[in-house]
């Protein structure tokens, strides 16, 4: 059988034959959320994947700190950058080891790809915006170093050739918090949310199939993967005590040691690419991860 059906906003293919037709994808960061998922994911669907570790002792693999040392496979047509050390705080805490390999690696790596005439879709953040305007045409405002970190390497990309696309917040990472919360407000306890910190956030299995989209039919440009409805932590935290209890409370101080500029919304203006059947629509994830949370 071969043909596409939908269910939602995530899009299946069934029967397709890709392997050897389109070359060899590469997938850095396969250890982590979405690059493992998309690697699964491409595999499924019969692409030829390299998906390289970090070490090097096999001549295998592909290390940000040491990307001179990679040795790429022939046939490399597509690249999905998805490899970021650290997150926030770490961006914070240790800002310039963070920017030599997070930055300076992944710009490393762009030029040799560029080389090789390998396209590039690279993974970025909603935190490249701190105010309300958050367009993929609208001038970038960093709101932490890591958007910064992030918004430094889109700046050494060309949107008429590669692809950067921006993600907010995805849900699955947001479910270990929720579950603390929801232990201790079972137990009576009492739980601080910040009300000034938002997030629309996208589940792992729809932006994954957005970005397969890219991999079956690549269309240079910006796109951006958002829920079209945002809310604060302080909402999320009420939603959870209004089953399970407890107190929940604001924290206004929330953030502070690490956004110089506090983001007005955590969604972006979703935009996708032209045709794509498969892109995330902006469901609205809130009910969904608190259930999830509390069960």
């Amino acid at each position: 059988a071969h043909g596409i059906f939908s269910h939602g906003a995530v899009c299946f293919r069934i029967g397709l034959r890709t392997k050897g037709r389109g070359g060899v994808i590469l997938v850095t960061g396969a250890g982590g959320l979405i690059g493992g998922a998309l690697t699964s994911r491409l595999k499924s669907e019969g692409f030829e994947v390299w998906a390289p570790d970090r070490g090097n002792e096999s001549g295998g693999g592909l290390d940000l700190a040491d990307v001179p040392s990679a040795v790429f496979p022939e046939g490399l047509k597509t690249a999905f950058l998805c490899a970021w050390s650290g997150g926030v705080s770490e961006a914070a805490e240790d800002p310039e080891r963070m920017r030599c390999v997070n930055v300076e690696g992944n710009r490393m790596l762009i030029e040799r790809l560029r080389q090789r005439g390998t396209k590039v879709v690279f993974l970025s953040t909603s935190l490249v915006f701190s105010g309300a305007e958050t367009s993929s045409s609208a001038p970038l405002s960093p709101c932490c170093v890591y958007g910064a970190q992030k918004a430094a390497v889109e700046a050494g990309l060309d949107s008429r050739h590669d692809v950067i696309v921006r993600i907010t917040k995805v849900g699955e990472t947001l479910l270990p918090r929720l579950a603390r919360w929801v232990k201790m407000l079972r137990s009576g306890g009492r739980v601080a949310a910040a009300s000034h910190l938002r997030v629309a956030p996208v589940m792992l299995q729809e932006t994954v199939e957005g970005l397969v989209g890219l991999a079956r039919n690549f269309q240079p440009g910006v796109y951006q993967m958002s829920a079209q409805q945002d809310h604060s932590y302080l909402d999320l935290a009420e939603a959870l005590s209004a089953q399970a209890g407890g107190t929940v409370v604001d924290d206004p101080h929330a953030g502070e040691e690490f956004f110089h500029s506090l983001p007005v919304s955590g969604r972006l203006e979703v935009e996708a690419p032209g045709r794509s059947e498969c892109w995330p629509r902006g469901i609205d994830h809130m009910q969904r991860l608190v259930q999830r949370a509390l069960s």
